[in-house]
């Protein structure tokens, strides 16, 4: 596959006039691939782990596995814990603004951030390890000043994701105008209905369905953000519909807890694959 290539103006002397011709030229006659993003795409816990980092980059997430069908030179940014300000704004400890590893001359950046934003992880962990002991995240135990999972405050911080996610994919565009941009959306986590399915997702019945709609709340969030920072979306939430985890174990593309080789609640190797033939999918025909 390839993209089109976009010629330059003539200039003074018959030189090229470089400006966005330019830009489009190099973005096409490379094969820069970046992979920014939070855990959904380092992949953590997938055999194996790159060498040299401490983001929990796998090297069969799905940066890794498209760039291999693609054909792309990949840099792989994404890590564990990130946020969508460590994208753009604040460095994530010692590793700098992935945006640092966006040039003009970057020919295709995959994206999937926001989790950790909104928490959704984190009250993923924290509503299965209360369940397990018969309580619920969403209410605060006697001898406890406040429940573990706030869901007043990740109602607000839903509120902003949208706006954040707009603001950071504008900032990736000026950084690589001649781009394909694909925001990759997170996998449906939780059946739909939402139900607890133990051992794998041994939380309340109640608190289950609330984390599915901060599931739900996100994708709508990704789709929103995609349209009107007029970038590639890549439905991995939808596609993902009966891979969530309480699927039958051989058609799971997310984990819950049960299972201590996969990061808890996160995507495992089918996952990653199935995820990457979503984008590969997307890159073919973005280019068209």
């Amino acid at each position: 596959m390839g993209f089109s290539a976009t010629g330059g103006t003539a200039g003074e002397g018959g030189r090229p006039a470089c400006g966005t011709n330019c830009t489009a030229d190099a973005a096409a006659s490379s094969n820069k691939y970046v992979a920014m993003g939070s855990s959904f795409a380092a992949g953590p816990m997938i055999p194996d782990t790159v060498p040299g980092q401490s983001c929990g980059r796998s090297t069969h997430n799905y940066p890794h596995l498209v760039a291999a069908e693609v054909g792309l030179d990949l840099t792989d940014v994404s890590c564990i814990g990130a946020t969508i300000d460590n994208i753009t704004d604040t460095p994530q400890s010692m590793n700098p603004l992935q945006i640092g590893a966006v040039t003009p001359d970057v020919r295709v950046i995959t994206i999937t951030i926001g989790g950790n934003d909104v928490n959704y992880s984190a009250s993923l962990v924290a509503c299965g390890r209360d369940g397990m002991n018969g309580k619920s995240c969403l209410v605060a135990s006697p001898d406890a000043a406040a429940p573990d999972v706030d869901s007043a405050a990740i109602d607000i911080l839903l509120d902003q994701v949208e706006n954040k996610l707009v603001a950071m994919l504008g900032r990736v565009k000026q950084a690589a105008p001649a781009a394909r941009i694909y925001l990759v959306a997170y996998p449906m986590i939780l059946p739909d209905p939402a139900v607890p399915c133990p051992p794998d997702v041994p939380m309340q019945a109640a608190d289950a369905t609330f984390l599915a709609q901060v599931g739900s709340r996100l994708q709508a969030a990704f789709s929103s953000a995609a349209t009107t920072a007029g970038v590639n979306f890549v439905d991995v939430y939808g596609a993902s519909h009966e891979h969530d985890a309480c699927a039958p174990a051989d058609q799971r593309w997310v984990e819950g807890q049960a299972n201590p080789a996969v990061a808890p609640y996160h995507p495992n190797a089918a996952g990653m694959s199935a995820e990457a033939d979503l984008i590969v999918t997307a890159i073919q025909k973005s280019a068209l």
